[in-house]
């Protein structure tokens, strides 16, 4: 049997063929790769919780690029500079997804807050100078009548002086502000909850500017302006069951001054 010999033109066209094999199989290589390393996805945690919505839209924005060229280390900054995070922790996994976790260190106080034109003026400040308080409710119990009706967001107080919006529905902090408060007080403010938390059994705790009505069941509001002498306050608040006892059907216990007063 003879053997035909293949037309010179296919010969060229096979080895060419040949030739761009490896070229083709580089190029497809590349858009797998492209396609692999994509972010579709973000998944957030701080403290095995959900971050908080201002982080989340923030990541969310690195939808659509490629993992290979994320400058970690910038984004790592970014974070703890947003949040009071201790360790964060980039990484990548399978169908696309870009996963943060962040250790903050110590937790936010959740807190609602309601953000008014102006602050109200409530009963006791008609009569500052008077120790009688028949003539007036306790301001947490005002205070608690005037937001009611208020619109709420959900925010966290962290150590560092930030407060940052997070997923909450309900709180015992209310915050009731006009404008934004400083860091110096926000680090104030989270450092006086926790005192509280530590020694007290409270209800609400309701803010109202830079003054802060701890309501017990049953027991006189607690007044703390903030920033606060934090070695007196504690020491005043770990008395407060002996403070009470000073002055029959008293409604507040005002720690503001050196030495409480008793209305």
């Amino acid at each position: 049997m003879l053997l035909t010999k293949l037309p010179k033109s296919s010969v060229n066209r096979s080895k060419r063929f040949k030739s761009l094999l490896p070229l083709l199989l580089f190029i497809l290589f590349l858009f797998l790769a492209n396609s692999l390393f994509i972010i579709n996805k973000t998944e957030c945690q701080i403290n095995w919780e959900l971050c908080p919505p201002e982080i989340i839209q923030k990541l969310d924005k690195l939808i659509g690029s490629n993992v290979l060229f994320l400058n970690q280390k910038q984004l790592s900054r970014e974070l703890v500079d947003l949040l009071s995070a201790e360790k964060v922790g980039i990484g990548f996994k399978m169908f696309n997804t870009l996963k943060v976790n962040l250790d903050g260190g110590n937790p936010p106080v959740l807190t609602m807050v309601f953000l008014v034109k102006d602050l109200p003026i409530i009963s006791m400040d008609a009569d500052p100078g008077s120790t009688e308080s028949a003539n007036w409710p306790k301001p947490s119990e005002e205070l608690e009548t005037y937001i009611q009706n208020a619109s709420s967001s959900s925010f966290g107080i962290w150590d560092n002086g930030r407060m940052t919006p997070v997923a909450t529905d309900e709180s015992k902090v209310k915050y009731i502000l006009s404008k934004k408060p400083d860091e110096e007080t926000v680090r104030s403010l989270y450092r006086f909850i926790k005192i509280v938390n530590k020694y007290l059994n409270v209800k609400t705790i309701l803010i109202l500017g830079q003054r802060v009505f701890l309501s017990q069941t049953g027991q006189p509001d607690i007044i703390v302006t903030v920033p606060f002498d934090e070695g007196r306050v504690s020491e005043a608040i770990k008395s407060y069951s002996y403070l009470v006892t000073l002055k029959k059907d008293a409604k507040v216990v005002d720690l503001r001054f050196k030495n409480p007063i008793i209305r």
